[in-house]
């Protein structure tokens, strides 16, 4: 998944569509329940998601936006409610899905860690990143350019059909990660 530390929308380009919120369930039956952020009892321009699977419970603040004609959701963790020290050490970032709609169907799929690799490690693009090492010497990116730039990547690469997970994408489901997926409604 590729992270970002600056966000890949700006709040002119922010889009709030009512229909997404409810209540979903992706093909491995998780739950996606998706709700309107209030400040202050006044309903704010972007989402509540909270993904309930057998991993556990995840939480994200998500700002949909459209770039040349194509949706994409911003996701940015929510603070741990009970955080331990280990929380201390962490950075939240920003990761990008590319959405689409279809009736009473939603379909996410993450931006592409492997592909952007692939282009970092033949020098086929400039952004400005941080490559890190994990325990496993597996190399992950974090993206450090500013949201300007972020979204003149998107634009120039948000139609290739590798920038974004697929669930027909080689070698995905070699991964025991997850990083497209199919919601259908449960309720609004």
């Amino acid at each position: 998944m590729v992270k970002s530390i600056h966000p890949f929308y700006k709040e002119k380009d922010v889009v709030f569509k009512k229909e997404l919120i409810g209540t979903w369930s992706d093909q491995d039956n998780g739950k996606w329940i998706i709700s309107q952020v209030k400040k202050n009892n006044t309903p704010v321009n972007y989402y509540s998601v909270i993904l309930d699977n057998d991993g556990g419970v995840s939480k994200f603040a998500t700002h949909l936006f459209k770039l040349n004609n194509q949706w994409f959701v911003d996701f940015l963790p929510e603070e741990l409610s009970e955080p331990d020290i280990t929380a201390y050490h962490l950075v939240k970032t920003h990761s990008l899905a590319k959405i689409e709609f279809s009736g009473d169907q939603i379909k996410i799929k993450w931006f592409n860690e492997m592909w952007l690799a692939d282009l970092f490690k033949n020098n086929k693009i400039r952004i400005s990143h941080e490559t890190i090492k994990g325990n496993d010497q597996e190399e992950s990116y974090v993206l450090t350019a500013s949201t300007e730039e972020l979204q003149k990547f998107i634009i120039k690469y948000g139609d290739d059909p590798n920038a974004f997970i697929d669930d027909q994408d080689p070698g995905s489901k070699d991964r025991k990660e997850v990083f497209c997926y199919s919601l259908k409604r449960i309720k609004k």
